[in-house]
């Protein structure tokens, strides 16, 4: 007869229960001896636990083993696992992610290197514009001009008489 129940199985062993250890990161699980034996505990994978089942162990890390423990007065066996890394499961598909992802980024770098050489090309222009600007206001406008060339003439004449 089950004190604890048969719906849980780790490793493909059925656990009774799974609870929380006195620090962080630290669980105890419960085997009945009448579901599993010392050598069917230990030869659970603990460094990734196929997991069946309502369980509080996080899904995706990987256990050590700190201590088994049998206790004769419930005939179980209570296993302290400490957590020993997450497992992240399959990459792949985050790579290729994080590869389409860096191809946007030069692909952006190289449009911004592009629009800052236009930028610098027509500021240059601009900078061409303002002294042309610049030289025309010092030497007049093409009416100064010609107001200059009439004065000019109209001097000429009058002095020819």
């Amino acid at each position: 007869m089950s004190l604890y129940g048969d719906q849980l199985q780790i490793g493909g062993v059925t656990c009774g229960l799974v609870m929380r250890g006195g620090s962080n990161g630290t669980y105890l699980a419960v085997f009945e001896r009448e579901f599993a034996s010392l050598e069917d505990i230990e030869a659970i994978q603990w460094d990734k636990p196929d997991i069946q089942g309502a369980c509080i162990l996080p899904v995706g890390y990987g256990f050590t083993v700190a201590d088994i423990r049998y206790s004769a007065a419930t005939r179980s066996y209570t296993v302290e696992l400490q957590v020993a890394r997450q497992y992240l499961g399959d990459v792949a598909g985050y790579e290729a992610q994080v590869t389409e992802l860096e191809n946007q980024v030069a692909e952006k770098d190289g449009t911004i290197q592009a629009q800052a050489q236009e930028l610098a090309s027509q500021e240059a222009a601009i900078q061409s514009q303002q002294q042309t600007i610049q030289a025309l206001e010092e030497s007049g406008t093409a009416q100064q001009v010609e107001e200059k060339l009439e004065t000019a003439y109209r001097e000429g004449v009058e002095s020819n008489g």
